[in-house]
This record gives structure tokens, sequence and C-alpha cells, in this order.
């Protein structure tokens, strides 16, 4: 054990997706954290083969591409840090809770290493795989402590997650080809609940809307409690309902998406009524994974977080929060950063897209 190891001076989160590559460096003076740097790329031919009606799927950066957009972002935008952190899609990892009785910390270890079989889909030589503890409170934490009769026995709730090897060596083999370190690979869940929401006691709903899917992760005292993936509900979908509606390209329908999103106004309504059945599915979503919270814990969400590309739709934010009836507010990343205020303004229109980015290089000053 290295008892002086000092936290790095820099450190850089970099978030590999469909559309793009975003990165943010970060940098301590001990007293705070300033945002040094910050950098992305989009795909240049996502739009064209949407507009050629091809699937999404279609579009995926190979290894090479991958590290030749890493290595020009990094040169051209002037990225300096070393060690970094890159995120792993939720849709391709496993993630599962685990009961385990009320025994020894020094034993949770190998007991979540005898169980892990059972939760996870794959051999487990198939796979990465690490787990955290959720709480080891009583199921019946709120009852009255007199009352021994209602009173359960206490149990170890843990959050397990797994990331299969082929995914952990694509990157692994990457970065090697670069001047970076790699520190660490972390699903976008602890990511977005880093940047997001830190160490709230109340429990907190972040719903990142993404291209393809939609994450729906519940977080509380700084723990992943739960981390769902809503494949088919994402900004694309929204685009792709558009273009067809009115017969335009994805291009012009993306364009409507973000200009009219859910104003339900004037003579481009339509718009919003085409974009409303995605909407109402991640509704019904956020509804069931709260209506399940509610169960176990006897206390609602406190709030719901929107982040991810298709966040700042007009009109989203009041949609969910009539629906919901929960207090529902935007992604602010760069809330507990340090910045020049000369980039508030851009800060302010990507900063949806950046809270995987900005929680990934949180980690490198964790204690």
């Amino acid at each position: 054990m290295d008892l002086f190891k000092k936290k790095p001076c820099s450190s850089l989160g970099i978030d590999i997706g469909t559309t793009g590559i975003r990165m943010v460096q970060l940098g301590s003076n001990g007293k705070e954290i300033k945002l040094e740097n910050y950098a992305y790329t989009e795909t240049k031919e996502y739009m064209e083969i949407l507009s050629n009606g091809r699937r999404a799927a279609d579009v995926k950066m190979s290894d090479t591409e991958i590290l030749n957009d890493l290595l020009k972002i990094i040169n051209e935008a002037g990225i300096t840090a070393k060690e970094t952190t890159i995120s792993i899609p939720i849709s391709s990892a496993f993630s599962s809770i685990m009961e385990l009785p009320d025994i020894p910390e020094n034993e949770i270890s190998e007991a979540v290493n005898y169980e892990a079989r059972q939760y996870i889909p794959l051999p487990l030589d198939e796979v990465v795989f690490d787990w955290s503890i959720v709480n080891k409170e009583t199921a019946e934490e709120n009852l009255d402590k007199q009352d021994t009769s209602l009173k359960q026995n206490k149990k170890i709730t843990v959050l397990l997650v797994a990331i299969p090897r082929e995914i952990t060596k694509k990157y692994t083999d990457i970065i090697k080809q670069t001047d970076l370190r790699l520190v660490a690979l972390e699903t976008e869940s602890f990511s977005l609940a880093r940047s997001l929401v830190g160490n709230n006691k109340e429990a907190s709903m972040i719903v990142d809307i993404g291209n393809k899917t939609t994450s729906i992760i519940v977080v509380k005292n700084g723990s992943v409690l739960e981390s769902h993936s809503t494949p088919g509900a994402g900004g694309e979908e929204i685009t792709k309902m558009i273009s067809h509606g009115f017969n335009i390209d994805f291009n012009r329908a993306e364009a409507l998406k973000r200009d009219v999103g859910l104003t339900f106004d004037g003579p481009q309504k339509k718009v919003s009524e085409i974009a409303l059945p995605i909407v109402n599915i991640l509704t019904s979503e956020i509804k069931k994974v709260n209506d399940s919270y509610f169960n176990r814990n006897k206390k609602n969400i406190n709030k719901i977080i929107i982040s991810g590309s298709s966040a700042s739709l007009p009109g989203l934010i009041s949609y969910f929060s009539k629906e919901l009836s929960i207090a529902v507010e935007i992604a602010s990343p760069w809330k507990n950063i340090a910045y020049d205020k000369v980039l508030s303004k851009k800060l302010n229109q990507i900063s949806t897209s950046f809270s995987v980015a900005v929680g990934l290089a949180l980690r490198g000053f964790e204690e």
C-alpha cells in the first residue's frame, strides 16, 4: 500500500458514444476542482446514415476510428491530462441487486463471488465484475425500535455490476496506443450519479435520454441503488417519427425536434403530438421505477434530473413535472466545478450531453 500516494493534478473523463466522443479535463488546487479543458467530436456519417434509411445500429465506430478521433481531439484541443476513466454504456453492462444475510464485512467479498453466477447471464470467466454495498439496514428501519415483533433480520443489499471482457479489452487496447493511462472503466450510471447527485441523502432519479436508449438510475447517499435501460426510447426514435410523419429528411426532423419539442403551440403543434408517444413511454417507465421504490421504502423519489442529448427539448421538463407530480430539473454537471464565466453560455448549452464525461473526470479526485 502506498500511504503517500497523491491525487492527480488533472483527471480526464472520456465518454465514447454512438454519435461522438466527449472529453472533460478537470484539475484541482486542493481547494476546488476546476474545468481545465473540454472537447467533443460528432460522428459525421450519423445523420447521413439515418437519412438514407439505415438503422442507427449501423453506426458503429471501429476501434481504428475511435483511436484516430481520440488522438485528433487530444492534439487539437490541447488535452494534457494523462490519467483517464472511460465510460461503458449501461446497455453494455449487467447490473443486479443481490441480498445477503448480515455477515461480517470481511466475508462479503467471498459471498458475492459465490452468488454472482446466479445473477450474471454469462460465464464468470467472460466478464469483469465488481460490487458495492447499497445499505445494511433492516427492511423495517422506520418502524418503532421497540416493536421487535415487526422487525426483520438485517440484510446486506449489494449492487453487482458486470462488463463483458471483450468490451474491457477493446478500450484497454485502444488506450494502450495513446499516451493516456487508463485508470478505470466505469458504467455510465456511476458517472451520472457522481456529477448530478453526489452524496445527497434524499433519493433522486436520473433520466438520461440518450440517442438510442434512455437510462433510469436511482441514487441515494452517493450510491446507485438501481439502474434500468429502455432501448428504442431515445432522441433518435423521436427524430425518426417526425421524419416519417412529415416525410422530411433526418436533418430537418432533428431541427424540428429541437426547435419545437413539446410546446404544443402554434402551427407546428403536430411535431409535439408526433413526439408524445415516445415521451409517454419514458413517463410510464419513470412511474414504474418510482412505484417500485415506494413499495420497498415507503418513500417517494425526491426529485428527477433529466440528462442526455435530448434533455433540453422545449417543454420537456414542464411536461414531466405535470405528468409525474415530482420535482423535475435539468441536469447541471458543472454546478460544483469552477470555470471561467466567459464559458457560461456555451457550457449551459452543452451541459446535458456532458454529464457522463464530467462524472468520469470527477472520479480522479475521490478519496
